[in-house]
């Protein structure tokens, strides 16, 4: 019941759906009134380039025998889907959410573009980074920095995201997918980046 639970929590907070999770909660808190239309938009925009796509060229590589499971264990099995979301979010971030439409998001997406950057490269000289503490961190880092940028009150968000980071740590753990060292490593990449680009929001 416990392992369930555990595998539960690493699917619930998957790192394909944390951009998705974070422009959701951005359009939730942000006082700026965006047209209807261009909110729905970037947010099909993000699920196709975000989730969906990344699926379907894992499946690709999957048949190319470049990944074997998309749990992604080895570090050898990272660097071509690390490359190719690199990719795909430089894309988001430069075309779908540039910097003129929504500062904030662009911002956000670049900081996620320099985490997946340094998981990348860390991939190359063989250290294993947790993936899913990457995408969850910066995510989460995000919010607290939204309610921050607009004087929104941070508490509520803090303690989900000592609570998440703490379930995610816990599951990650527990089935064995990474050390505390790829844990540590994959939560200092994922924030400092949206740290070092939150002076950019203003």
């Amino acid at each position: 019941m416990l392992t369930y639970f555990l595998k539960s929590i690493s699917y619930f907070l998957h790192p394909l759906l944390m951009t998705w999770i974070a422009a959701v909660y951005f359009f939730s808190v942000t006082p700026v009134q965006y047209p209807p239309t261009k909110v729905v938009y970037w947010l099909l925009s993000i699920i196709i380039w975000s989730l969906l796509f990344p699926l379907l060229l894992y499946v690709v590589l999957k048949k190319l025998n470049a990944v074997r499971s998309i749990h992604l264990k080895t570090v050898k099995e990272r660097f071509w889907p690390l490359l190719l979301n690199s990719i795909i979010m430089s894309y988001l971030g430069f075309f779908v959410l540039p910097k003129t439409e929504c500062v904030e998001l662009h911002y956000f997406i670049l900081g996620s573009i320099l985490t997946i950057v340094l998981g990348l490269t860390l991939s190359i000289i063989k250290i294993k980074a947790s993936i899913h503490m990457m995408a969850v961190s910066g995510a989460f880092l995000f919010m607290i920095l939204t309610n921050l940028h607009f004087g929104v009150s941070i508490d509520n968000v803090v303690i989900v995201f000592v609570l998440v980071m703490g379930a995610m740590a816990s599951s990650r753990l527990h089935l064995n997918a990474h050390s505390v060292k790829e844990l540590a490593i994959g939560l200092i990449i994922g924030v400092l980046p949206q740290i070092l680009l939150f002076n950019q929001w203003l």
